[in-house]
């Protein structure tokens, strides 16, 4: 059975029937594909259907798919003059006007500038016209005369002008009619905890929602009070501060439903917004888990703070919305919104404090134990977050953390559980880093995300039970890390190399002594990239050259001296410090590897560099984790 049904609408009926959900993502369409898209309606071409669905006890459908569509249509409806080409030379319309004022028998600096004023006199004339002004039918001849006062008497002028202005009108309301524009409308008509399986399956090619926007549309009757406490205020004026650039990029489209000072003064606002709102607190609190510029990445955002407030009611990732009853009724559960509401947190604002401060708390905690380990060389704010793990790794931690302490939150009075700091949640905290190296050479995140977040937030996987982390699962893993790269010739910085380089470092900060170290190539680029049977010696020998037996942390001048005294007949030192702090058990073996690549055309030395260093900092590694 179709669980859906379609309607052509116009425009009109359209904006009488949608509400668009108010936070909603930014318009990503450019003018140019928005341009593009009015000018396939004027000329009669199909396009793509707006997806709507009505949630419970509301009136209006809510517009879920199509807001690209559906803005633009707007827009032009309210700027007709940004989209209607009034320049275009098949019309005549400039020319007549030109021709009628006599101003194509001026000099040509003159005329090109009258004839952009004429063209502003038009756009001004559509505007005012799409805004239902009374609109002078003399208003085009009155606006060219003021600037060209020379027609001002002139009675063939005033004719010729203001029967193109009629035209002009014409022409506006042919281009894109939005009172017969027919829409096509899909209506969704299956269960509201469908709609993010749908968003995976329509509209591929398109920009389709992520499933937390579509809790924000499924949400919106979900609100949340605040108090005025710190981090009630810092999520207000998050919210506010968003809608405000979202504003900003929607060329004064304004967002229904928001004023700013009316939110200020109720200080209430809606569960996605919450969720956001709490992402990029987490974020901006976990510098050491997630790069600073996480925080303009919106699905980032939602993906951490949808999920740490479903990891606190106990919902895995897949049951996000609620997991609907089967075909007798059984096996329902709520999702996030119901489990909120039904919990006592939507009218209770000094709970909803203590929660997020009780978040943030873990969120720091975990924070702090990433910091001691991935600190940059040389920088005291610094992070070192390129590593290839996924963003779910890092709430896995904060549900392992939450499940000791806390258990599933189930009313607003919750309290941490008697005995929880002997009962796992230490010996967790003690394990977070270790685990999460050895989840890193695993590569464990990629690709099933979800399944093992929900693990953790059952409590079917753990990070402090004797299978989550031992040494012989790190020296295997190490193994398998060292072999996969060993023969990949690349000459990219791996990310995992510069995590484990950063791990190292730390171990021995009082080595470094500079103020910035960056991550540099010890056999040097040039060599790798030196030809060994027409192509670069790193590709066609399969040497790792981005791998981290060639990565070393260092200084502008240690990174000049080392590649000024590389070579054997240099006659120099090959760094102006003791390069034991990076590894280089023996000096001569790395100027004779890049001697050999770049002069002899010999891999042998640069592999055999690269794996004996990789082995001694993987060796270091474990004594770290492992001690």
């Amino acid at each position: 059975m179709a669980k859906y049904k379609i309607e052509m609408m116009t425009f009109d009926e359209l904006s009488k029937k949608k509400s668009i959900p108010r936070y909603q993502r930014p318009l990503v369409w450019t003018k140019t594909q928005k341009a593009n898209f009015i000018d396939n309606i004027s000329r009669g071409f199909p396009f793509g259907s707006l997806l709507l669905y009505r949630f419970d006890d509301k009136d209006k459908y809510s517009l879920i798919d199509g807001q690209q569509r559906y803005t633009t249509l707007e827009d032009y409806r309210n700027h007709p003059e940004a989209y209607f080409p009034v320049d275009d030379a098949g019309s005549g319309h400039i020319a007549g006007l030109l021709a009628a004022t006599g101003i194509n028998q001026t000099p040509e600096a003159t005329q090109a500038d009258l004839r952009g004023k004429i063209v502003k006199a038009i756009k001004d004339m559509f505007r005012l016209n799409a805004s239902d002004s009374q609109l002078s039918p003399t208003y085009l001849f009155d606006s060219i005369a003021d600037f060209y006062p020379q027609i001002s008497q002139d009675i063939n002028a005033f004719r010729t002008i203001t029967d193109i202005q009629a035209k002009l009108i014409n022409d506006l309301n042919e281009y894109v009619d939005l009172s017969s524009l027919q829409i096509p409308c899909v209506i969704f008509t299956g269960d509201k905890s469908e709609l993010p399986e749908v968003f995976a399956n329509v509209n591929l090619g398109g920009s389709k929602l992520s499933k937390y926007q579509v809790f924000t549309a499924q949400w919106d009757s979900y609100s949340v009070s605040l108090t005025k406490n710190p981090y009630s205020d810092i999520i207000l004026e998050k919210v506010i501060a968003r809608y405000d650039k979202l504003t900003g990029d929607r060329d004064g489209i304004e967002i229904e439903n928001f004023n700013s000072e009316e939110m200020r003064r109720n200080r209430n606002i809606t569960l996605p917004e919450f969720c956001h709102a709490l992402g990029e607190l987490i974020i901006e609190q976990s510098d050491a888990c997630w790069p600073k510029s996480a925080v303009d990445k919106d699905d980032t955002v939602d993906t951490i703070g949808y999920n740490s407030l479903a990891i606190v009611f106990g919902i895995p990732p897949q049951e996000l919305s609620g997991k609907p009853a089967n075909s007798k009724g059984l096996g329902a559960k709520s999702g996030v919104q119901d489990s909120f509401r039904n919990s006592g947190f939507e009218n209770d604002p000094e709970a909803v404090e203590r929660l997020v401060s009780r978040i943030l708390a873990e969120y720091r905690e975990i924070n702090g134990r990433f910091a001691r380990y991935l600190k940059k060389p040389g920088s005291t704010q610094a992070y070192e977050t390129s590593r290839t793990s996924v963003q779910l790794q890092f709430l896995s931690f904060f549900a392992a953390l939450w499940r000791l302490r806390y258990g599933r939150v189930k009313s607003t009075d919750f309290e941490p559980i008697p005995g929880y700091k002997h009962n796992g949640y230490c010996q967790t905290q003690k394990m977070l880093f270790p685990c999460f190296v050895l989840d890193m050479l695993n590569n464990q995140w990629k690709g099933s995300g979800d399944s093992r977040l929900a693990n953790y937030i059952s409590g079917s996987n753990d990070y402090y039970s004797a299978g989550a982390f031992s040494e012989s699962r790190l020296q295997t893993a190490i193994d398998s890390y060292l072999e996969d790269n060993e023969h990949t010739g690349n000459i990219n910085a791996d990310p995992i190399a510069k995590t484990i380089l950063t791990i190292v470092s730390n171990s021995q900060a009082h080595l470094y002594g500079g103020s910035a170290y960056d991550v540099e190539h010890l056999v040097t680029q040039k060599a790798l990239r030196s030809k060994i049977n027409g192509g670069y010696a790193y590709k066609t020998c399969s040497i790792a050259g981005g791998s981290l037996g060639n990565l070393a942390f260092l200084t502008s001048e240690e990174n000049r001296a080392k590649g000024a005294t590389s070579l054997p007949d240099s006659g120099g030192e090959l760094f102006i410090f003791d390069g034991s702090r990076e590894f280089i058990e023996n000096a001569d073996l790395l100027r004779q590897a890049n001697y050999d690549l770049a002069s002899r055309k010999s891999p042998d030395a640069a592999k055999e560099f690269i794996r004996n260093r990789a082995s001694l900092i993987l060796d270091k590694l474990v004594s770290i984790l492992c001690s």
